[in-house]
């Protein structure tokens, strides 16, 4: 015969085993589910990983691509892939929804900041829209920073002790600049100055000369009557391009900049880039060779 307290005490056992067993199957269950999570974000992220890959992968291509028809231009006297080589951004839709940026720069008509000369310079800033107050130091502190003396140029130098006396930790290289970036180094330089300079500014344009005209029809065009009448286009040698490329597809980019020099150097610069800039282009009839080259014509 059962004792009369032995079902209450089997009752509380087969309760504690079943809320054993939930709690069991609940922490079976978040494992899983953390476990579906990881390898979904995994999938995700290895997804994303190759579409960068092949983003990347078709941004080199073009600037490549880019490089074999400069080169084949320059070799057999033709015209190369076509594409404008002031800079202007270019966009070429490959497939639907993705797009190429290209940018093509011909250095050799850019104010060269190691080889252009100070009067040419000075002009030049101000037929940019530089303040007159501006011009004259600006082009003595490029060339004190590049020359390897400590004597400051007349009317605006800038020296070792010119800078301690602006505050500047630091000095003038005395030596060639490396980067249109050490500009923004330069005393009287201010951020909205150095942005108006930069793109029409090379360290690449070894001869100096440049094309005033076609700076100032692109940068300042309210000036292009002020222009002397000496100042008729300059050939360019075509020899150093700045090339960027980015190719994005949705919120993805990828890129790649690069200093072509065909003079026999090949690309002195490639880097990888998102180019923030590259964006708003106009189409090209050029963008025909670009689709077709990557399988993207109709």
């Amino acid at each position: 015969m059962t004792p009369s307290g032995g079902r209450p005490s089997e009752d509380r056992e087969a309760g504690f085993v079943l809320l054993s067993v939930l709690a069991i199957f609940i922490v079976v269950g978040a494992v899983l589910a953390a476990a579906i999570l990881q390898v979904r974000s995994a999938t995700g992220l290895a997804q994303a990983r190759a579409e960068a890959v092949r983003l990347q992968g078709a941004a080199d291509g073009l600037g490549r691509l880019i490089a074999y028809e400069l080169d084949l231009g320059r070799s057999y006297r033709r015209a190369g892939g076509g594409l404008p080589e002031d800079g202007t951004v270019t966009a070429c839709p490959l497939a639907p929804g993705r797009t190429a940026y290209l940018s093509l720069q011909d250095q050799g008509t850019l104010i060269d900041l190691n080889a252009s000369l100070r009067p040419a310079m000075e002009e030049a800033f101000r037929l940019l829209g530089i303040p007159d107050r501006e011009v004259l130091a600006l082009a003595a502190e490029i060339v004190d920073y590049r020359d390897p003396d400590d004597v400051p140029e007349p009317n605006g130098g800038a020296e070792l002790p010119q800078y301690r006396a602006r505050g500047l930790p630091w000095g003038p290289r005395n030596a060639p600049f490396v980067s249109i970036d050490e500009v923004d180094r330069l005393p009287s330089m201010t951020p909205a100055i150095a942005a108006r300079l930069r793109p029409v500014l090379t360290v690449y344009n070894e001869g100096g000369r440049f094309d005033l005209a076609a700076l100032v029809r692109r940068a300042n065009p309210s000036a292009i009557r002020s222009l002397p009448g000496s100042a008729g286009p300059v050939p360019s040698p075509r020899q150093v391009f700045r090339l960027s490329v980015v190719v994005e597809e949705g919120r993805a980019r990828a890129g790649r900049s690069a200093i072509l020099n065909l003079g026999g150097a090949g690309f002195v610069v490639w880097q990888q880039t998102v180019a923030p800039d590259l964006v708003g282009g106009v189409g090209h009839p050029a963008c025909a060779m670009v689709t077709a080259a990557l399988g993207a014509g109709p």
